[in-house]
């Protein structure tokens, strides 16, 4: 199987030391395994290290297909994130996540106590549903054992403030645009507009609004399944992430890694679902399989490579560790890291519709484009 690589060589002093300084990108072509692959070399880097470590060594699979959904599988040979860990839906599932409402109940929090032995990993978007109103996790949080915290949410079940205080997993993730309005900092109001939006998108309702209960319609239900079934499961033992690309615009949207396999594991479903649900669901209207246009590995690489152009930095979290936020251009990301290794990035591109498809790579060789200008 063919593969495209990035891999990427750090030589700023200051990288180590994590701080952010001017950089640029050199690149070169180099013969790996009898593949051609494109190997850029930061000399010096404005991202963090936890972020310039996750963005090393990463290969870009071939890759699937579902309508006009293009899914590529990443592989990665950088070093796994240490610990036990543990997702949200399996920690609450077996009791040692208790999720509640705080004891004033308020929409923009929830308590989570982690009474368990492992530490728990909460991905942005992710639904949590019961107590007063169903929620999504606002930003990646990490709980570690013994820990309780007081957890950023946001409702997406506007007409609902009763019943009791306890959550539940509901084993899926808010849609794919949802999560990167909530991670730009949206408001409750946005968020409640989205919900109703992603739900007449996909023919979907709910009584209360509960986008949980649009999730679980039928026509919604049966398109996830047929997504699943094109797509399948990302099974390599180190595959730790994956790349999407929108087959009606030729353009890759967004990014998902993660700094363990297992994490990667018990969540790609979740994120296949979640993206799935707008390029897919609520696009049916405009797809029209004989003009679709092809996404290459390459085009992978170049979305990589201008999210190593850009900057990222450290920012406060609920939870442990410390929370990151990229940017570079139009292109956002934000993630958490714990320790010295990153557990989870997330990046999207927020205008999609206006970046150049073609421009980041050419072969042969590796032609890279200017950063964008800051917004």
């Amino acid at each position: 199987m063919s593969r495209t690589r990035v891999g990427w060589l750090v030589v700023s002093a200051a990288m180590v030391s994590g701080l952010a300084v001017a950089g640029a990108v050199a690149s070169t072509l180099v013969e790996d395994g009898g593949d051609k692959a494109a190997v850029p070399i930061v000399e010096k880097s404005r991202h963090v290290p936890e972020v310039a470590a996750l963005l090393s060594g990463l290969t870009v699979e071939k890759p699937r297909t579902h309508k006009n959904m293009i899914v590529f599988p990443i592989r990665w040979s950088g070093k796994q994130a240490p610990g036990r860990w543990i997702s949200l839906d399996d920690a609450a599932s077996a009791g040692v996540l208790k999720v509640t409402e705080k004891d004033q109940a308020s929409v923009p929090e929830v308590q989570m106590e982690n009474t368990g032995d492992k530490a728990v990993f909460l991905m942005s978007g992710e639904i949590i549903k019961g107590g007063r109103q169903t929620r999504v996790v606002k930003l990646d949080t990490i709980i570690e054992a013994k820990q309780k915290v007081a957890v950023a949410v946001f409702c997406v079940e506007q007409s609902r403030w009763s019943g009791g205080k306890d959550f539940s997993g509901a084993g899926k993730t808010a849609p794919a645009t949802i999560r990167e309005r909530i991670s730009r900092g949206a408001e409750q109001g946005e968020v409640w507009d989205r919900v109703q939006s992603t739900g007449r998108a996909v023919g979907a309702s709910s009584p209360t609004g509960s986008l949980d209960e649009m999730m679980e319609s039928q026509p919604v239900k049966e398109g996830l399944k047929k997504a699943h079934e094109d797509l399948g499961h990302f099974s390599p033992a180190d595959t730790v992430g994956i790349a999407i690309a929108d087959a009606r615009t030729g353009r890759v949207i967004g990014l998902e890694l993660f700094g363990r396999r297992d994490l990667f594991e018990w969540l790609q479903e979740k994120l296949v679902e979640g993206y799935a649900m707008d390029v897919v669901l609520a696009q049916q209207v405009d797809w029209k399989p004989d003009q679709a246009k092809p996404v290459t590995e390459d085009e992978v690489l170049g979305f990589i490579t201008r999210a190593l152009q850009g900057s990222s930095h450290y920012e406060d979290t609920l939870g442990s560790g410390r929370g990151i936020d990229l940017d570079s251009g139009s292109m956002k990301g934000k993630g958490v890291a714990l320790g010295s290794s990153a557990v989870h990035l997330s990046i999207q591109d927020i205008r999609p519709g206006t970046t150049p498809a073609r421009p980041i790579v050419d072969r042969p060789g590796l032609n890279v484009d200017p950063p964008m200008p800051r917004d």
